[in-house]
């Protein structure tokens, strides 16, 4: 599978790092699935709304907006419906890790088994390094929810 981003969208998920830095930013991708390349056409920030009254694991509350993110269930149906009124989908979800490479976590990998969306379903994730963004990635859940697939990431110009 292949997640393909315009420069613009790219260029987006690294603003959103930087203007939430040193906080997670958070948001939808709403695009096109074509066999097996997916194309991102509209980036849609949500505002990252972890509390540990969100915990998924047992250390969560030793943890904060820094380096946890949550999007909120209604979230990803104003995402859907926007979606559905462009003859879009929801093609994936896109985090940042403040000072932290660009590499989806264990931590990231349970959340995302939590909220689902499909095997087709992209993880993006941008390093921000003292609100500076760089590498960017892009990884599946396998099927059964236990481990990241890597997905190709295209950035056109």
């Amino acid at each position: 599978m292949t997640l393909v981003l315009t420069s613009l969208i790219a260029d987006g998920i690294r603003a959103e790092g930087t203007k939430h830095y040193p906080h997670e930013c958070c948001g939808l991708l709403l695009g096109t699935l074509n066999g097996s390349q997916k194309r991102a056409e509209v980036l849609w920030p949500v505002e990252n709304v972890w509390t540990d009254e969100i915990a998924l694991t047992e250390t969560d509350s030793d943890h904060s907006l820094r380096d946890r993110f949550y999007i909120p269930p209604k979230a990803y149906l104003l995402a859907d419906r926007a979606a559905r009124a462009r003859n879009l989908e929801l093609v994936g979800c896109y985090h940042s890790h403040p000072d932290d490479r660009a590499k989806l976590s264990e931590r990231d990998r349970i959340g995302a088994a939590g909220a689902g969306g499909g095997p087709d379903f992209s993880f993006v994730v941008v390093s921000v390094r003292d609100s500076n963004p760089g590498e960017m990635t892009t990884a599946l859940l396998s099927t059964d929810g236990q481990h990241w697939l890597l997905e190709e990431l295209v950035i056109e110009e």
